[in-house]
């Protein structure tokens, strides 16, 4: 068992983890001849973030993609980690960042401590985090939805943050949505 102190440190299963880099694989596959400039993950214990950035990590050491992208934690306000650890310049105290989780519509997400391999995902690739309050994630998922596309408030927050992204970054943004938004209608 590790030290209290060095929990931040754990991740989850290691064998999702090393499957999650299959996500980079696909996204370099799908998007061929284009550089991905920023890609937006619905992050709470950051597997998904930390397993897609190995990906990129391995595709650009492999020479297969030009550089990796900038990765980008969308997180509920209602509990945000990350966003609140990278206001912090020093490492250390980013590692040691906790906030209260309040209650959120993004049911997936919320955690109150940012995890080693998230905040290791967006130091690497000179990324950042970004909170939606539940008044704008459910906007997402209303027009997201009038589109035809439905996905769980959740993943409605990767598509919050990737258009805000997309509007000033002026590369290619990708949002990853992990959940259809039947999953909310169960319970």
């Amino acid at each position: 068992m590790l030290p209290r102190a060095l929990n931040s440190v754990r991740a989850g299963d290691p064998h999702a983890n090393e499957g999650y880099k299959s996500v980079a694989y696909e996204l370099a596959r799908d998007f061929s001849g284009r550089q991905l400039d920023t890609v937006v993950v619905p992050t709470s214990r950051a597997d998904l973030l930390a397993g897609i950035g190995r990906g990129f990590r391995e595709l650009a050491a492999a020479g297969l993609i030009g550089r990796e992208p900038r990765l980008v934690a969308a997180e509920t306000a209602a509990a945000a980690p990350f966003t609140a650890a990278l206001r912090h310049p020093d490492h250390a105290d980013q590692e040691r960042t906790r906030v209260a989780a309040g209650p959120t519509v993004a049911f997936s997400l919320g955690e109150e401590r940012p995890c080693r391999q998230g905040l290791d995902a967006l130091w690497r690739s000179g990324g950042t985090a970004v909170a939606v309050d539940d008044e704008a994630i459910m906007a997402e998922h209303r027009r997201l939805a009038a589109e035809g596309l439905f996905l769980e408030p959740s993943s409605a927050v990767a598509s919050a943050v990737a258009r805000a992204q997309a509007r000033t970054s002026g590369g290619l943004v990708v949002a990853i949505g992990t959940a259809t938004g039947l999953k909310g209608l169960v319970g």
